[in-house]
């Protein structure tokens, strides 16, 4: 929500918001209606792995405090990985040496300059299998490997689902746009998916192709959603 009232004001006209991994839903601007947590030993033994694996990472509080991070760096020289810290760096503090201590948490984030052949992504989800693993591009550097490790039932698309329960609305009455491998699941779980024509190949692939997001994608996936529905 922090990151999101640095760029929309509290009259920005939409009814609710939801944080990019799903774990949260507010109406907008800031009551919080849906949240998850991660249990404290799913934050350790993540936090554990991690470290076995020498990579750099975070931890995110918990609801009202996402934006707070503690930290671990693993590595000499992660430029995506300092980057974020400086986006953060009001809120931020270094992990304690005894992960023993973690608790509760909304994910943790580890940040790769590079993962051939998906090696850490298979390690992951064979060791954590409490978890739910989102691998996504970096939005700082476009390049870096983004891994969230998040509670079970946190994704966008379970995030939609209680939002079309909570509402009453008729999922088939909905559409999906993504632009990177963390939208998966929600893509997979909408009837009417769409991907930015700038979006990696393997999504282009698999889901029909708008603009990319720097030319009207947005607008255009939903033109062409209203075109196919009957009158």
């Amino acid at each position: 929500m922090v990151s999101a009232k640095q760029v929309l004001n509290d009259q920005f006209p939409i009814d609710l918001l939801v944080t990019s991994t799903g774990g949260e839903i507010f109406t907008f601007p800031d009551h919080l209606l849906y949240s998850t947590v991660m249990a404290p030993q799913h934050v350790r033994d993540a936090a554990k792995l991690l470290q076995s694996l020498k990579l750099d990472f975070m931890i995110h509080s918990i609801t009202p405090k996402t934006h707070c991070i503690k930290w671990r760096r693993n590595t000499i020289q992660n430029r995506d990985f300092e980057k974020r810290l400086q986006m953060y760096s009001k809120y931020q503090e270094a992990l304690p040496n005894n992960l023993d201590t973690l608790d509760v948490a909304t994910q943790l984030l580890a940040i790769c300059p590079n993962d051939k052949n998906k090696r850490i992504k298979n390690i992951l989800e064979q060791e954590l299998i409490e978890c739910n693993i989102v691998r996504t591009t970096s939005p700082l550097d476009h390049s870096s490997i983004w891994y969230e490790i998040l509670p079970k039932e946190t994704s966008k698309s379970k995030s939609a689902i209680w939002i079309c329960q909570h509402h009453g609305i008729d999922p088939q009455r909905t559409f999906a746009i993504g632009n990177d491998y963390n939208d998966l699941d929600l893509l997979r779980w909408s009837s009417s998916p769409y991907v930015v024509e700038n979006a990696p190949s393997e999504l282009r692939r698999e889901f029909p192709v708008v603009s990319s997001n720097i030319n009207s994608g947005f607008a255009d996936a939903v033109y062409k959603w209203i075109r196919s529905k009957p009158d």
